[in-house]
């Protein structure tokens, strides 16, 4: 959790905000899905229409993502993950005011939007 102060009193932030706006910026970058589905991990499914996992850490005033997510086939993974990277700096900035932001990204599938996943389209 984070406080924030001002004159007028204290904001508590707890870090499951954090994880979520993480998220969901990741997810508006287009190529983007998540792994879904599924029973203590059996069974998953590449899934386009879902948002990736992430898990915030706060430490003073820097905050630490750790995403999990899966890319579109074919695409560029590096322009990709820099594209979540600013989007989830962005974000974090415009609705909590985050300036320090370390983004890990773990990439752990790669399938075409037809291949047994979601439908969402890419732009």
């Amino acid at each position: 959790m984070t406080e924030l102060s001002s004159n007028r009193g204290n904001t508590t932030v707890n870090t499951a905000v954090y994880s979520k706006i993480a998220a969901q910026a990741a997810y508006k970058v287009p190529l983007v899905g998540s792994a879904a589905g599924g029973i203590l991990g059996l069974r998953k499914y590449k899934d386009f229409d879902s948002r990736p996992k992430a898990k915030a850490e706060v430490l003073g005033s820097a905050v630490i993502i750790e995403l999990d997510l899966g890319l579109s086939y074919p695409s560029n993974v590096q322009q990709a993950c820099e594209d979540v990277r600013d989007m989830i700096a962005e974000d974090l900035y415009k609705y909590l005011g985050v300036e320090n932001v370390q983004t890990d990204i773990r990439v752990s599938w790669m399938s075409s939007p037809d291949q047994n996943t979601g439908n969402r389209r890419l732009r």
